[in-house]
């Protein structure tokens, strides 16, 4: 009897400690919600490329110029349709700051100034090493590493930020990526890839992104 009360009690502390997390959790979600700076539009700034971001190869290398514009492209591709984000150029860029002056964040203020919007997303990318082999052999990988800040214009208060960086394994060296890489087709895939996924992935868990 006493061994039953014992467990009876062990299981009702599970019950109020589950139900407790779960409060927790729903409070915590709640409160991101409220938390939402509202946004007039986002302004999504040209890529910026690191300076040790690419290999030195001098064959087969992809350039500063090149990797920018695949960037770009994706940018526009994942977020043109939505009705609160600008995209802009480096063209559109010099002409919004022909004649501006001061700091990064009063250089942001105008931008949204003139496009009526109170936020901008930057994309910096750190690594783009492009893989040397094929589909299904590899001297090296693919690696990319890139961040994405959301900032406030008004305030200069960073909203979301997110950040990825990956060299892809084989599933020998680790299985836990089972999913991963059969979702890739159980192939090496490019850096440009690996960008597209992780880029997709990244915006997709931005809550002012949503429509």
């Amino acid at each position: 009897m006493k061994k039953n009360t014992s467990v009876c009690i062990v299981l009702l502390f599970c019950a109020l400690l589950v139900s407790a997390c779960s409060a927790k959790k729903v409070d915590q979600a709640e409160e991101k919600t409220v938390m939402l700076q509202p946004l007039t539009g986002i302004v999504v700034m040209p890529v910026m490329i690191a300076e040790e971001a690419l290999t030195t190869k001098p064959e087969g290398v992809s350039t500063r110029d090149s990797v920018a514009v695949f960037v770009d492209g994706l940018m526009s591709a994942e977020l043109g349709a939505n009705d609160k984000v600008h995209i802009v150029t480096e063209d559109h860029l010099d002409a919004l700051l022909t004649g501006a002056a001061g700091d990064r964040l009063a250089q942001m203020q105008i931008i949204g100034a003139k496009l009526g919007a109170n936020a901008v997303l930057e994309v910096t990318v750190t690594r783009f090493h492009e893989r040397d082999g094929s589909d299904l052999a590899v001297n090296s990988p693919a690696s990319a590493a890139f961040a994405l800040v959301l900032t406030h214009v008004e305030s200069g208060k960073v909203l979301w930020d997110a950040s990825f960086d990956e060299i892809q394994e084989a599933l020998s060296s680790n299985l836990f990526a089972l999913g991963k890489v059969k979702s890739r087709g159980f192939k090496w895939i490019t850096a440009e890839e690996l960008v597209r996924q992780g880029l997709k992935e990244r915006l997709a868990d931005c809550p002012y992104l949503q429509k």
